[in-house]
């Protein structure tokens, strides 16, 4: 009786393993996460399993919810140029610069974008992080305000109410463009808002001041048609440091400079290509993301005063300049932070592009 059950048994798993090998693969899909050959077919559909490569999983986090400058990232990942390089990277949904150094500094993301003075800030604090790459080559800090408030100059934010969600590079940055401006950082009160909440925050009068970037302009512009708000560009009054940056944590660094290495050429060849062909990127963005088109359209092109610049003309676009880290170094410094260690520990461009990327028309 033991030998027949368990002969059934077997059977029984037998015909199991069989039903489970015989499932009908997935139809196929035109999802822009696709992998797609160059004549148009599906690699894995032409592709051998043993002759597949076998791919370097890398955890990317944006700095933000979805924008305009995000995406290179996502041109690379449609037109399958991380794939070739053996990367698989996988894009995750920021939540600020603050943020983005911790979860580098704890292993949770492989590279991330964070604000470049927030990147020696927490450094100070004992994170092991470091700028790898730049991504902006001058500050784009702004803050939005109405033009009945009374604000003539940065100034006179004192005794006004600011929204700016609590990790946000702009909250963490006040300090030092509050002592640059000559007034106390406390004399401000601060609303804690989501990400996603800066321009209803403005728009309906919930705060005198938000503090967002001035690539947000066109999202304003589009949900206040009537106007009557202006902004004050903080570089405009000698806020001048880098801004937007790769960061990867001095363990990857020293384990998985080829990683690094490869991630940055891609991505700083898709950045390229985004700056000749900004449509077509905001139409790849699209396919991955719900957009306004028109809005996301209008901030590149507000970017291009950050991206297009002389330095990144003649040096490829990520080009670290020592005496602007050095610049960057001193505002946080002497405005924000005392660091007890050397620029040398702040940054490695030793990753950037061997031939950098400059092909793009000067504004």
């Amino acid at each position: 009786m033991k030998k027949l059950l368990t002969l059934l048994l077997v059977l029984v798993m037998a015909v199991s393993l069989v039903a489970c090998t015989e499932q009908a693969a997935p139809e196929a899909t035109d999802a822009p996460d696709a992998t797609v050959t160059d004549d148009g077919g599906d690699a894995e559909a032409t592709q051998a399993p043993e002759e597949q490569k076998e791919l370097k999983k890398v955890d990317f986090l944006l700095n933000w919810t979805i924008a305009a400058d995000h995406s290179p990232y996502y041109v690379a990942l449609d037109k399958g140029w991380y794939e070739e390089a053996g990367l698989d990277v996988n894009i995750i949904i920021g939540q600020g610069s603050g943020y983005s150094v911790t979860a580098v500094d704890a292993g949770t993301a492989d590279i991330a974008i964070a604000d470049a003075p927030v990147v020696l800030q927490y450094r100070a604090q004992d994170a092991k992080t470091k700028i790898v790459g730049i991504i902006f080559d001058n500050h784009p800090n702004a803050m939005y305000f109405w033009d009945d408030s009374g604000m003539t100059s940065p100034a006179d934010i004192v005794g006004k109410t600011v929204a700016v969600p609590e990790t946000d590079g702009h909250k963490v940055m006040w300090p030092a463009f509050a002592a640059m401006i000559g007034v106390d950082p406390d004399s401000v009160e601060f609303i804690n808002i989501e990400s996603t909440a800066k321009v209803s925050a403005l728009a309906s009068h919930n705060a005198d001041v938000v503090f967002e970037l001035l690539t947000g302009y066109p999202n304003f512009a589009s949900a206040i048609p009537d106007g009557g708000f202006s902004y004050f560009l903080w570089a405009d009054y000698g806020f001048n440091c880098y801004a937007h940056s790769y960061i990867a944590s001095d363990d990857t660094i020293a384990n998985d400079p080829e990683m690094l290495k490869t991630f940055l050429d891609v991505t700083y060849r898709a950045w390229e290509y985004v700056l000749n062909n900004p449509e077509e990127a905001v139409e790849i963005l699209s396919q991955y993301h719900s957009i306004n088109k028109d809005d996301v359209l209008a901030a590149l092109e507000i970017e291009y005063k950050f991206l297009k610049t002389q330095n990144y003309k003649d040096n490829g676009i990520g080009y670290i300049d020592v005496d602007k880290m050095q610049q960057t170094y001193d505002l946080v410094n002497e405005y924000q932070t005392p660091l007890s260690f050397g620029l040398e520990d702040i940054y490695d461009d030793s990753f950037l592009p061997e031939t950098p990327y400059t092909n793009f028309e000067m504004e």
